[in-house]
């Protein structure tokens, strides 16, 4: 299927091609559009939230191009380093580069401040993701349970243990799918992490030092 819509595209730019042939690539893209925008159309109001989203999503990426925009994610994934600069904002959320990854300086509204990473992480199935942490205190026996009752109330980020420093360490995390992530998302991840992992800190006793 989209190898038909593919060739008829490339046909339709090719100025050296014939005008009969180019006329038959506008008519194949012009059915294929026809065909995909208008169930696309009739669904608009689909009661399942994540299906309607995803419609509406569809409807206004059509509605982008047909304005003369290409949508950003229709170029592909957002490099990390453009989702990283778009957490920056002086005075509160400052960026700096460490290797293949990324350190947001964070400071709070208390005047705590916080680190919060985002770095590529490669899964051994093929996935790759953009991980974003946070290192929040040290972890033992005493506070386990009570971490993992904490994790109930999380929004965009999950604790867990890491190693660091030779010890273990609680981290505040969250992971998105590199081909799906936004700067919105990102931005909105940063934030939260930030917020928890210092929230953690306090509760933990730990001084301001991650």
């Amino acid at each position: 299927m989209f190898e038909d819509i593919d060739a008829a595209a490339e046909r339709i730019r090719d100025k050296r091609a014939s005008w009969v042939d180019r006329r038959d690539a506008a008519e194949i893209l012009g059915r294929a559009a026809m065909r995909a925008l208008a169930p696309l159309h009739e669904l608009r109001e689909e009661m399942d939230v994540d299906v309607r989203r995803s419609i509406e999503s569809a409807l206004g990426h059509a509605a982008s191009v047909l304005n003369g925009v290409i949508p950003r994610d229709a170029l592909g994934p957002i490099p990390l380093e453009e989702l990283v600069r778009s957490c920056e904002k002086k005075g509160e959320r400052e960026v700096l580069a460490d290797g293949d990854a990324f350190v947001v300086k964070v400071t709070l509204k208390t005047g705590r401040s916080q680190h919060v990473h985002v770095k590529p992480l490669n899964r051994k199935d093929g996935v790759r993701l953009y991980q974003v942490y946070s290192v929040c205190g040290k972890a033992d026996e005493k506070t386990y349970a009570w971490a993992l009752r904490a994790n109930a109330k999380m929004a965009q980020a999950a604790i867990a243990l890491t190693g660091h420093d030779d010890e273990e360490r609680f981290v505040l995390v969250n992971c998105f799918l590199v081909e799906e992530v936004s700067c919105n998302e990102m931005k909105a991840s940063v934030k939260e992490v930030a917020y928890l992992a210092d929230w953690m800190e306090q509760r933990l006793g730990n001084t301001d030092e991650f």
